[in-house]
């Protein structure tokens, strides 16, 4: 099984994004069972991850959306973004 890209991230606080790259070996998407926040973020004065290396989705906690298949995504990409004032997955899309 393929970890899907994080194919952008608008999300320009956050510590591993780097010109809209996310850098983080792997992200944890879904902070509850209704939002589907990026556990990954935080703001930092240092740069994290691989600056080599694009970041991919290493669990989704959100049961409930049609990429989710076993708690992995099967989506072949997704985008973080804001919703409101949280890093979502914009790409999340109820079953």
């Amino acid at each position: 099984m393929d970890m899907p890209v994080v194919n952008s991230c608008q999300v320009d606080a956050c510590a591993y994004n780097d010109q809209h790259t996310c850098h983080a070996l792997a992200i944890t998407v879904g902070n509850s069972s209704s939002h589907a926040q990026c556990d990954t973020f935080f703001d930092a004065d240092v740069q994290g991850g691989d600056p080599g290396h694009v970041g991919h989705v290493g669990a989704c906690k959100m049961g409930d959306c049609q990429h989710n298949v076993q708690l992995e995504c099967q989506a072949p990409a997704i985008a973080v973004g804001l919703q409101q004032t949280q890093a979502d997955c914009l790409t999340y899309a109820p079953a």
